[in-house]
C-alpha cells in the first residue's frame, strides 16, 4: 500500500508555486491503525509558520510551532474513488475561529507549513510537513492566497463489492462512507471480518474470522496477521471437470489461488441521543484479492504501509 503525496499548491494571485511535502511515519502508522477499526484520516487543518523554528522537524516529529491555522473548505474538497486507488484534493484559505487570516501577515515570507488532525485524545497531530523557506513565498497586499494540497493512496490489491455503492476500498478513504436517505444521513464504516483463500474473489474455500487471528502492529505502518494455516497456489493443470482419465479417477480440485481480506460495513445508529453509536451490519461488504504464485504452507501475513 503506497501513501503518497502528488501536490502541494499555493496560489498567490495569478502565480502558483508546487510543491510535495514529507509524509510522516505517524501517517503511515495511522493508515495501518485503520485496517482493522477504522480512523478518520483526513487532513482538514493546514498550519501555517511565520516567525517559529522548525528546523528539527523530521519523519518522526508530531508536532510543530506555527502562527495560525488554515481549515479545509469542505464544500470544495474532493475524495475520488477508483478500484484500488484513492485520491484527495484539499482547499484551506480560511483560518479557524480565533487564528489570523493570512493576509494579516503582510510582508511576511511563509516559512513553513504542516497538515495535521485531530486524534482521539483531542491532541493535534502533524502528519504531512513541507520546509519552503527558501522560496521566498510572500504575503502581499491585495493577492488572495489558497493552499491546495493533492495525495494519493493506492493498494497492490484487486477490489470486488456486492454493491456498486461502493467504489473503492472504504478503510483506505478519508472519512469513511456518507449513506443518505432523504433528508437524513448516516456514517458507515468498515470493520475487517475475515481473511482466507478461494478460486474466486466473493468466496472462500478456507475462511478465517478476525476474533479467532492474532493481528497486531509490528513496525513503521505494519501490521501482521498470525493464526492463519493455508496453502500458496500450486502451479498445476486440471483436465475438464467434464472429461474423466477413467471411470474411477476424477479432476482434483485447485489449491485456493487468491489471497482474501474481507470488510464488512457498519452503520451508526444513535438509539439513544445521549449515548455512543452502536454499529449495526447493513449488509454491504468488500474484498481485497490478491492472486498467490508459490506454493507452500503460510503462517503469517503482513500489511504495509509505505510512502508512495
Amino acid at each position: 500500500m503506497k501513501v503518497k503525496n502528488l501536490e502541494v499548491g499555493i496560489k498567490i494571485g495569478n502565480k502558483t508555486k508546487r510543491f510535495t511535502n514529507l509524509i510522516m511515519n505517524s501517517y503511515l502508522d495511522l493508515y495501518a491503525d485503520s485496517f482493522l477499526n477504522f480512523k478518520e484520516k483526513n487532513l482538514p487543518y493546514c498550519l501555517v509558520n511565520f516567525t517559529k523554528n522548525n528546523m528539527d522537524i523530521d519523519e518522526d516529529s508530531t508536532e510543530m510551532q506555527y502562527d495560525t491555522i488554515l481549515e479545509a473548505d469542505f464544500a470544495s474538497n474532493i475524495e475520488v474513488l477508483t478500484g484500488s486507488n484513492i485520491m484527495n484534493k484539499y482547499f484551506y484559505k480560511d483560518p479557524v475561529a480565533g487564528m489570523n487570516y493570512l493576509e494579516d501577515f503582510q510582508g511576511q515570507i511563509i516559512q513553513s507549513l504542516g497538515f495535521a488532525n485531530y486524534n482521539e485524545n483531542d491532541e493535534l497531530v502533524v502528519y504531512a510537513f513541507l520546509d519552503i523557506s527558501k522560496y521566498n513565498i510572500l504575503i502581499q497586499e491585495n493577492q488572495p492566497i489558497i493552499i491546495t494540497r493533492a495525495d494519493k493512496i493506492s493498494s497492490d490489491m484487486s477490489f470486488w463489492s456486492n454493491s456498486d455503492k461502493i467504489k473503492a476500498p472504504i478503510h483506505l478513504t478519508g472519512r469513511g462512507m456518507i449513506d443518505v436517505q432523504g433528508y437524513d444521513y448516516s456514517n458507515l464504516y468498515p470493520k475487517l471480518y475475515s481473511v482466507g483463500f478461494g478460486i474466486l474473489p466473493y468466496k472462500y474455500i478456507n475462511e478465517y474470522l478476525v476474533e479467532d487471528l492474532e493481528i497486531k502492529k509490528t513496525g513503521l505502518g505494519e501490521i501482521t496477521i498470525n493464526g492463519i494455516t493455508g496453502n500458496f497456489a500450486k502451479n498445476d493443470l486440471y483436465p475438464s471437470p467434464t472429461l474423466y482419465p477413467s471411470p474411477t479417477l476424477y479432476p482434483q480440485e485447485p489449491t485456493p489461488n487468491l489471497l482474501i481480506y474481507k470488510f464488512k460495513m457498519y452503520k451508526e445508529v444513535y438509539e439513544d441521543p445521549e449515548q455512543p453509536p452502536t454499529l449495526v451490519d447493513t449488509g454491504l461488504f468488500y474484498v481485497q484479492y490478491k492472486e498467490l504464485s508459490r506454493f507452500g504452507l503460510i503462517s503469517n501475513l503482513k500489511i504495509k504501509y509505505e510512502r508512495g
